[in-house]
């Protein structure tokens, strides 16, 4: 199997821009062989903690899902992608891969991270999709950096695919009115004292589960500037610097900042063994390689755990009841 991770930014809002992108990238993958090319997450939309991302979850039958499937059937490959969908009244963030055939294989993000979990619902378990490539497993951001979504797909698939659009944390910055600015890592030290940890995530951590469980990872990641409004921005403030009280006062203009950072992009695929075939060096382009067959011959290895802040699964914990409710509003706004 010869597969391609593309890399891009997309334009917050702005789909037929983004589409236009993608599909010029997956054009440039399938000359070069690919059959199978995998997008970022949120490709369609762009990624952004916004009421309005949640507003502009597409139906099964909408135009993204439209256009994966067209632009499938097109090229003769397989193309796979994140975007938000309305599923029986929920919106999920869904890693949706369209076959040539007009087949769909979904799987629904199901760790929401931070303030995603205001934009959507949790999903289900890890899925494998069944195709003429071979068995695949999907996993969408956050849920790739969980053991057991990994531990899941040991000796059950031929490949694994990753889209995400990881932010570097460490380097976020808080810009308020006035020219006044807090670096997340201000209030959380943690982010600085574990940037090594964080930074290695999007790559080495994959990598290293391609190793555990002996099966190659395609693997595509957003690239570019990561600029958001923050939700619920008072109590995340309290909350990121509850160990840091000369911040709090700042908790009172929290609304009225932005975030800024940018998102880590390095699409790559991994072989069996956890070696890099090929990566994505600038911002836009697309890592091109044949897949070599699965390296595993019984049970897999151990998944091993990734190295996280203890600062940030702490902030993660508290704003996830309060995320949830803010998920419930914008969803019938």
């Amino acid at each position: 199997m010869r597969a391609a991770a593309l890399q891009l930014f997309s334009t917050p809002f702005d789909r037929e821009r983004n589409l236009d992108t993608a599909g010029r990238l997956a054009r440039e993958a399938v000359s070069q062989g690919a059959q199978l090319v995998v997008l970022p997450e949120l490709f369609n939309t762009g990624y952004v903690y916004s009421p309005r991302l949640t507003q502009s979850a597409e139906a099964e039958g909408g135009p993204t899902l439209t256009w994966l499937r067209a632009q499938s059937a097109a090229l003769g490959a397989h193309l796979a992608g994140a975007l938000l969908l309305r599923q029986a009244g929920q919106v999920h963030n869904v890693f949706v891969l369209a076959a040539p055939d007009g087949g769909l294989h979904m799987a629904a993000k199901r760790h929401p991270f931070l303030w995603e979990r205001c934009c959507f619902e949790p999903g289900g378990p890890p899925a494998i999709a069944e195709t003429a490539l071979g068995r695949l497993g999907l996993l969408v951001g956050w849920d790739a950096r969980q053991p057991a979504a990994w531990a899941a797909y040991g000796g059950r698939v031929d490949a694994v695919l990753v889209t995400s659009a990881a932010a570097r944390w460490h380097r976020a910055v808080l810009n308020f009115p006035g020219a006044q600015k807090a670096y997340l890592a201000q209030l959380m030290p943690a982010l600085l004292r574990e940037r090594d940890a964080l930074d290695a995530l999007p790559a080495d951590y994959s990598a290293a589960c391609a190793a555990a469980l002996g099966v190659p990872v395609v693997q595509a990641v957003m690239a570019g500037r990561f600029v958001t409004q923050i939700p619920l921005a008072g109590f995340s403030l309290l909350c990121a610097a509850w160990r840091r009280p000369r911040y709090w006062p700042l908790a009172r203009r929290a609304r009225l900042a932005s975030l800024r950072a940018t998102f880590y992009g390095g699409s790559a695929l991994y072989d069996a063994h956890g070696a890099a075939l090929a990566q994505v060096s600038g911002e836009e382009g697309s890592a091109v390689a044949d897949l070599p067959p699965t390296a595993w011959a019984g049970p897999p290895a151990r998944v091993p755990r990734p190295r996280l802040p203890r600062e940030l699964a702490v902030f993660e914990r508290l704003l996830r009841p309060l995320a949830a409710g803010a998920y419930r509003r914008n969803r019938v706004a």
